[in-house]
């Protein structure tokens, strides 16, 4: 069973979170995948190191997913967050927005995922290929 919240070493397949909902209402589903990379502004990223307080953000993330209910009347949200290290060019962040129509897909997705960015206690830190490391701000 995929679980509407997730966060931890693990990952799940986009198939399957995409067939863990389904309802003949939603016409519009918006996926949005974060991966881990290494940008000329960033400098020579190697990996991230994601740690989280998982029970609280859980609750946010939860807290968030139902402000997006309200704000957008999407019907279902699935968010998964990777903690443990992410080598660059691979997945670490999961939101999965079903709506009526494409419009709330987009906005309900994005809404959950800038605030997931902002106020879920999970913490980044980059690795560089010269071993030096540094915390990164949302």
């Amino acid at each position: 069973m995929i679980p509407q919240v997730y966060i931890g070493e693990n990952w799940f397949s986009l198939d399957e979170v995409f067939n863990s909902y389904q309802n003949p209402l939603c016409g519009g589903v918006d996926i949005f995948i974060g991966v881990a990379r290494s940008a000329p502004e960033d400098g020579d990223v190697q990996e991230l190191h994601y740690e989280a307080y998982v029970s609280m953000a859980e609750k946010v993330i939860k807290e968030i997913i139902e402000e997006a209910k309200e704000k957008y009347s999407i019907h279902h949200c699935v968010v998964h967050h990777r903690t443990g290290v992410v080598p660059v060019g691979v997945p670490s962040f999961l939101v999965v927005v079903w709506a009526g129509h494409r419009q709330e897909a987009f906005a309900g997705c994005r809404y959950v995922v800038d605030n997931v960015k902002a106020r879920a206690p999970i913490w980044k830190k980059e690795v560089f290929k010269s071993g030096q490391t540094q915390w990164k701000e949302r």
